[in-house]
């Protein structure tokens, strides 16, 4: 009997799921939450579905955008700023900016500290390539406390249901974006545009409100107890609250998206060396230490709930199953990665030595939260089934 016939299998049969990963359970079937009922959510994960109707409306809205902006080009030094990481989504959108809507944007890269070898050559590719030095900050004041931020996070996480990567994800970004904005309001640019991927909507559509761009630039009440005045200079100041920011908008969730053209687009330019767009080269350190605390806090990758996603959206049977397999080998084969150390080690070990905190005492804490888990025993077996 395969896999996906067994009731009893430890994968939902519809998605690649575990059970008992997360709060997630298979019925007799084996199919989880998710595949039951695509409006069940946890703390880590809803699916979000935008209408074609907020796509278009969206998709109007950006281009009255792109209009406005190309008609003021050349009045100003800089019509938008992009957040710059040397991935390929951000690379690519730099390109259509540039050679698409024939426009000058401010280019930011904020280095948190623990950006990948690969990220750092693509930036210089790309520059070079397309002469934008003079249009480039490469920001690396801040990795004090991008690294007070991690510290404090991987050692206070304390929740049963929501992962850390999530968290530190979300953390980590609302500080980058503040950033960006700060930058952006130094320079009068009115826009900072994000390359965020269409399956990136999970907290915004297309644009951040005021509100959320005030809220999100305001430090964790008992992380802000600990920061000292170079930390704070980061983050949104009080005064700033009644007067209009830039405006953030991620074009991508209403343009026309296809990771297989963009990868083959900037390695045909020359932006991106062939084979160095994967975004598993090209994602942080931080982002890998995470996902080692999670798997061995909660027993599973936490990026399995987004794999399990695209698998849903493949509804004809062939390419599900296809589909599936693919997705769940990669599932596997990461898990199975981190357990045996060959996972980025490297990287993770510089990560963890960087912001102080011993691997081996974290794992310690890890195994003690574990154990006073009521989920506990589901979460071993799921870890010892990678381990052979």
């Amino acid at each position: 009997m395969t896999q996906e016939q067994h009731p009893k299998s430890k994968f939902c049969t519809s998605c690649i799921l575990p059970d008992g990963f997360l709060g997630v359970r298979l019925d007799e079937q084996g199919r989880c939450n998710f595949c039951r009922d695509p409006s069940y959510t946890n703390e880590n994960w809803a699916k979000v579905e935008i209408s074609n109707e907020q796509k278009n409306l969206g998709r109007k809205e950006w281009e009255a955008i792109v209009s406005k902006m190309q008609q003021s080009h050349g009045s100003v030094p800089y019509d938008c700023l992009i957040g710059y990481s040397g991935g390929k989504d951000s690379t690519a959108l730099l390109d259509t900016f540039v050679e698409e809507y024939g426009l000058t944007p401010f280019l930011v890269t904020i280095d948190t500290g623990f950006m990948t070898d690969v990220a750092k050559q693509n930036i210089k590719d790309t520059l070079t390539k397309m002469d934008l030095y003079e249009n480039h900050l490469f920001l690396e004041e801040a990795i004090p406390t991008f690294t007070r931020l991690y510290r404090y996070f991987f050692l206070n996480h304390t929740s049963t249901t929501k992962t850390l990567t999530v968290d530190i994800c979300h953390r980590c970004t609302d500080l980058i974006h503040t950033i960006l904005i700060k930058e952006a309001m130094k320079r009068g640019i009115p826009y900072v545009i994000i390359g965020f991927s269409p399956d990136q909507v999970a907290r915004y559509f297309f644009k951040t409100s005021q509100e959320d761009i005030i809220k999100d630039g305001t430090p964790d009440p008992q992380f802000g107890r600990l920061l000292v005045d170079q930390d704070r200079i980061w983050y949104l100041s009080p005064n700033l609250h009644d007067k209009a920011l830039p405006e953030i908008y991620y074009p991508y969730h209403v343009i026309e998206y296809d990771e297989s053209e963009i990868i083959a687009r900037v390695e045909a330019k020359g932006l991106i060396q062939t084979g160095k767009a994967d975004p598993v080269l090209t994602n942080c350190h931080v982002v890998k230490a995470a996902l080692l605390y999670d798997l061995y806090r909660y027993g599973g990758v936490t990026y399995a709930l987004q794999y399990a996603e695209l698998v849903r959206q493949e509804t004809e049977r062939n390419a599900h199953r296809r589909t599936r397999k693919s997705w769940l080998r990669l599932y596997t084969h990461t898990a199975k990665s981190i357990l045996n150390g060959s996972f980025d080690s490297e990287g993770i070990d510089h990560f963890f030595h960087n912001i102080g905190i011993s691997q081996i005492q974290l794992l310690n804490t890890i195994t003690h939260q574990r154990k006073g888990d009521p989920a506990c025993e589901i979460i071993e077996k799921n870890i010892q089934s990678f381990e052979g």
